[in-house]
């Protein structure tokens, strides 16, 4: 019976574990289109404040994402372009975006 208890509790806090509310969390993210011309690419962030690395050459000119948060990149020749909410932002000078964090907006 002992064995059963046991085994019993620990599914319990592995479903409670997974509740959606902790789910959510986890997944919270936003998706991020950095544009040149007619080219593109996206790259998923997280809404944590984390710094995330952009593995992609594109000298980019625009960058837009979805939602309502607030995300700022980097750019490899010292640029810093915020992006707030959905309206996309330019890129100026078109340049390579080496890093970017998001955060929800306030």
């Amino acid at each position: 019976m002992k064995i059963f208890a046991l085994a019993a509790t620990g599914l319990f806090a592995t479903v409670a574990y997974a509740s959606p509310a902790s789910v959510e969390a986890r997944n919270s993210g936003v998706v991020c289109t950095f544009s040149a011309a007619t080219v593109s690419f996206t790259q998923w962030f997280p809404t944590d404040g984390s710094v995330q690395k952009i593995n992609n050459n594109l000298s980019v000119s625009s960058i837009r994402c979805g939602g309502g948060d607030t995300c700022t990149f980097h750019g490899i020749d010292g640029s810093v372009t915020i992006v707030v909410g959905t309206t996309p932002k330019d890129v100026g000078p078109p340049q390579t975006q080496v890093s970017g964090s998001c955060v929800p907006s306030k």
